[in-house]
């Protein structure tokens, strides 16, 4: 039974990555000057699940970190892996561990970008940074209009950020959401600027954009125009 348990919950995954991977992939590699190989697909794949894995496993880490006993079981397509656990805990709890996922997908990201000797144009980093840029996009898009992956009915809910407004509030939810997909959208601008097939134009430094913390939570992203 644990077998075959193993193996759907991989064939969901499977499925899940392959989704992404022929949806952007060649929006990667046909502009690229080696093109699409047998192995930098299998390189960009295995950089999409270790994105997803990471997310995961910060769930993971967190509830061992808070002391809640979370049950993994098979999700679906668009959420492969799903947790359940005793929502019966204090709401510092609950924020922490539903909302480790995409902060650490952020903090992943950014770390790619700062350090220089990760070679941004590998096609495991981009398969990470696809995942890193999109995941949180998708999954805020989903939370205020698609309602697939997150879900509420009544006391009970599916996904992050309806576990992020079942513990604080709508407003809050509303913010990490918004704050994650900026900071996604601005990581992945600054990551197509590094790449070898990327425009002139798009290479260029723009004077004035910027990233900055707000007091009461989340960020702003400022563009400054020079007359």
């Amino acid at each position: 039974m644990r077998s075959a348990k193993i193996s759907e919950i991989a064939r969901h995954t499977i499925g899940a990555m392959a989704l992404v991977f022929f949806g952007f992939m060649p929006a990667y590699a046909s502009a690229a000057e080696d093109g699409i190989t047998f192995g930098s697909a299998l390189k960009f794949s295995a950089g999409l699940a270790s994105a997803f894995l990471i997310h995961e496993v910060s769930h993971e880490v967190v509830a061992r970190l808070t002391n809640i006993d979370l049950h993994w079981q098979i999700g679906t397509l668009n959420q492969p892996l799903s947790f359940t656990y005793n929502t019966d805990t204090s709401s510092w709890k609950g924020f922490a561990l539903n909302s480790a996922g995409l902060i650490s997908q952020a903090a992943g990201a950014e770390i790619i970008l700062q350090v220089d000797k990760i070679d941004k144009n590998d096609a495991f980093v981009r398969g990470m940074m696809t995942w890193n840029v999109l995941n949180p996009i998708w999954y805020s898009l989903d939370y205020w209009f698609i309602h697939s992956t997150n879900k509420k009915n009544g006391n009970n809910f599916q996904g992050d950020l309806e576990g992020i407004e079942h513990y604080t509030n709508k407003a809050t939810a509303d913010g990490f959401a918004l704050s994650m997909s900026a900071i996604a959208v601005f990581q992945g601008y600054r990551f197509l600027k590094t790449q070898s097939w990327a425009p002139n134009w798009l290479k260029e430094d723009f004077p004035g954009m910027s990233l900055a913390p707000l007091p009461s939570g989340g960020f702003l992203i400022g563009y400054e125009f020079v007359f």
